[in-house]
């Protein structure tokens, strides 16, 4: 393995991505839950969140808001930053984002042992808001790429023989 033909600018792009997708998820996600718990206060309808009804709605609610827009910021900034190979690169700002938004929650104590979790909850924790914010960096990072092509007109003509009256 040659260490002299990693481009350090490329993996220092992708962690300052991975970052901004970090900050994203924790100024997101401190958002939402205020803005949650004053609508469902104001509304005197903090009780249902007792329905798995509506904790699904408020975790589908806070996949949208929360890890769509991390992963297009993350992806964004490594976008504008890096212009080649964008099917590849742009998967690792989410990566890295989620990795270090696992570890820092599992320090945090918000996360107990994997291990014990069942496949459902796995991928509930894990997988789905993974894949969320993998949409968004891609998203992102296409969006600052967007070819603008333009349309070139042409003349369809039909292959049929003129008629000449003779």
């Amino acid at each position: 393995m040659d260490l002299s033909k990693i481009d350090y600018w490329k993996l220092i792009h992708i962690l300052i991505g991975g970052l901004t997708y970090l900050v994203g998820v924790f100024f997101l996600e401190m958002l939402v839950r205020l803005v949650a718990d004053w609508i469902f206060r104001t509304t005197a309808i903090y009780g249902v969140l007792a329905y798995e009804e509506a904790q699904n709605a408020y975790y589908i609610i806070r996949l949208g808001t929360i890890y769509l827009p991390s992963g297009f910021f993350g992806g964004l900034y490594t976008g504008y930053k890096i212009k080649e190979k964008l099917k590849l690169i742009m998967m690792f700002p989410s990566i890295t984002g989620f990795l270090l938004v696992l570890i820092i929650q599992y320090f945090l104590g918000y996360m107990t042992l994997i291990i014990s979790a069942s496949l459902l909850n796995l991928a509930k924790i894990i997988a789905i808001p993974f894949i969320v914010s993998l949409s968004g960096s891609y998203l992102g990072g296409y969006t600052i790429n967007w070819q603008v092509e333009e349309v070139v007109e042409e003349r369809i003509s039909l292959l049929f023989e003129e008629v000449k009256e003779s």
